[in-house]
Parts: C-alpha cells; structure tokens; sequence
C-alpha cells in the first residue's frame, strides 16, 4: 500500500480529513517548509510573539508552522490562525520532536534548556539563538540578524538608552523578515464569554460599554512593576466620580488579598472579579473594558490583542520594547535609575510609587473620550 506521507493532511495514526486511502486523492497536498518555532519563555512574551505566525506565512505560504510552547501558554496559543501544530513542553513531544526533521527551526528563547533543545533538533536551517558550543550553556545567535537581541541583553546602555525598536521588530529582523504592522492575535470564543457574562448580570449593569479595567497585579518575577494600591483606589474614585465609570478590579487568584484592600480604601463601590475564572475567562473580562489600566503584565498584551484601549503604566522594565498598536498610551517612570529590571528595590518612593494620579488622569481621560 502506497501512502502520501508527505501530504499536509497525513496523520499516519487516525484518518485525514478526507477519511479515505491515498490513491487517487484530489485532497492531495504537499507538506511544504516544516518548520519548528520554539518559544517558552514567560506568557506575555509568548503573546507578544503571535504577530510571528502572520509573518512567517506571509514568507513561507506554503509551510508548515509547528509552536512548541510551555503547559501554561497553551491557551493562549490554542486556535491561532496560521498555526499547524501547538506541541507543549514535556517529554513525550520532546522526544517526538527529536525524532523529527524540520527544514528551519526557530528558537526564540536564550535559557539553557531550550537552547540545547534548539541544537540537539534535526534541520535545514536554524535561525534565532542556540546555546555555544564551549561547554558553558550560554546562548549564541544561529544568523548573523540574531545578533543584535544577544547584545541587546548583555548591554545595559544599549537597552535602557540607545535601542529604540520594538519586541516585533527585533525577532522579525532577527529572522530576516520586514515587520509590517502585524499585530497580536488572541481568539475569544462563546464559551469563553460566559463567565463574564454570568459576572455582569448578578451584578445587575447593563452598560458594560462603561466599564474602566484595573489589572492590580503583577507576575512573581517582577514584584515590583505593580502600581500603588492606594493610587489605584484614588483612580477608582475618581473615575466613578467624574466619568460614570463601573470599575472592575480585574486580577486572579494572587490579585484576590490586593483588590480587597483597594476595595476598602476606594470610598465609592467597585466590582471584583475575585480571580475566580481561566486565563480565557480572564480574556472575556478585558473584552469588555471600555478602557483599561494595568502595569508591563500579561493583562497588557491580552488587552492589547483585544484591541481595547490601554493606558500602560512603566518603571522597572523598558517601555520602547512595547508596541501599542495606536490603541493606547504610556506612563513612564521618570526616576533616573528607571528601568533597571531588578525584581527588588530599596529606594522610597520607588519608580512606580512615583508615577502620580496627576500623571494618569489625563491619559486616562483621553483614552476614555477617544473613538472605540
């Protein structure tokens, strides 16, 4: 029996789409560049890197596109379009990727193990970071185009000060390819929606196009890219006051003690979400915002997916690697030692304690009044 293994559609182990032999089969489609993309690292990074997909299909039309990301980003990655094949980080599909070759593989992450990953996987081609070859597991760039996000994390002048390209545009160069604008993309579906809508009417608001989103937290690696709880629940009250707003204290779990304390010192009635839902969930809640405040967290990447205007808060990490899109602004510390990406500091006020309400208000203001 003669099977077209090299058939997009092929899966060897349960029946293609067209659930009939090869022979003869007009659904016959060639494979195309195999390609494997590698990024695991952090969950807004790996968000942030969804315009990648766009850009490699636009390239390579005929390809076909492989994610391996970690357990936790998977939602985020689930139905994208564009995408072949999501493969999670654990061993059983690390040891079918091994077993594969790919024509290129893309790893866009720098710690070790992924990195040795990226050398040990059989292709053409390999573009973005592998890990060098004198034994001591640091990274090297696969391309000449690579180099430039190497030095951009062992200089802190070029980082801090000189750089001025964006996350996209730095792996689209580092990849040989012309970033155009590609945004991030991130699908909600019904079922996804239903949480927040359950949320909206035991809490009896039907104007939900009035809703202002505070995302209060951050991630444990960064303690202290969060914004003050008091500023928040002096933003809160003011919003209510003098925009109408419904404000809805946004977060999970770890965000839960965080918005109760916000709750008790705002002086007017806001609306907590209690961390109850999933990540998707979570997304249903952000769809809804008529405007959102949040710091360099998930939460920022996910609104921005969902196209709702953003107002982000800067002081620890830098802010030229961000891109908005033109859907929102940002405040941006200005203490001289910011950014410095140290997950501790001593100095009171600190960079995030000295972003004011004086300096939010009117950027918030602007995106409230701004066209949807």
């Amino acid at each position: 029996m003669q099977f077209n293994t090299d058939c997009r559609y092929w899966r060897g182990d349960k029946p293609c789409k067209e659930n009939r032999l090869c022979e003869g089969c007009g659904a016959y489609t060639k494979l195309g560049l195999k390609i494997l993309l590698i990024k695991v690292g952090a969950r807004g990074d790996v968000l942030r890197t969804t315009p990648l997909v766009a850009g490699l299909k636009k390239k390579y039309p005929e390809s076909h596109l492989t994610w391996l990301t970690a357990p936790e980003s998977e939602e985020l990655l689930r139905d994208l379009p564009g995408l072949d094949e999501l493969r999670v980080f654990k061993i059983e599909n690390l040891m079918e990727i091994l077993a594969r070759c790919f024509d290129l593989v893309i790893c866009l992450d720098k710690e070790p193990g992924i990195t040795g990953l990226a050398e040990k996987v059989k292709a053409g081609r390999k573009q973005g970071w592998g890990m060098a070859p004198n034994g001591t597991g640091t990274p090297r760039a696969f391309n000449p185009e690579a180099e430039y996000s190497l030095v951009l994390g062992v200089y802190d002048e070029l980082k801090f000060q000189q750089n001025q390209k964006t996350y996209l545009q730095i792996i689209f160069e580092a990849l040989g390819l012309e970033y155009a604008g590609e945004p991030y993309v991130f699908q909600l579906t019904a079922e996804d929606r239903k949480s927040c809508q359950v949320f909206f009417r035991r809490s009896e608001i039907e104007k939900e196009k009035n809703i202002l989103g505070l995302f209060t937290g951050c991630g444990r690696a960064w303690p202290r890219k969060r914004w003050t709880e008091e500023w928040f629940a002096r933003l809160a009250e003011r919003a209510r006051q003098e925009l109408n707003a419904e404000v809805l204290l946004l977060g999970g779990p770890k965000e839960r003690e965080i918005n109760e304390r916000i709750q008790r010192l705002a002086g007017v009635p806001l609306l907590d979400t209690r961390g109850e839902h999933t990540l998707r969930e979570f997304a249903g809640f952000l769809e809804v915002c008529r405007t959102i405040v949040t710091g360099d967290t998930l939460a920022l990447h996910m609104a921005l997916a969902l196209q709702r205007p953003t107002l982000a808060l800067f002081g620890p990490t830098s802010s030229r690697e961000i891109e908005m899109f033109r859907r929102g602004e940002k405040i941006v510390s200005q203490m001289p030692c910011s950014p410095c990406y140290r997950p501790e500091c001593d100095k009171s006020p600190d960079c995030m304690q000295n972003i004011t309400l004086d300096e939010v208000w009117p950027a918030l203001v602007r995106l409230w009044n701004s066209p949807a």
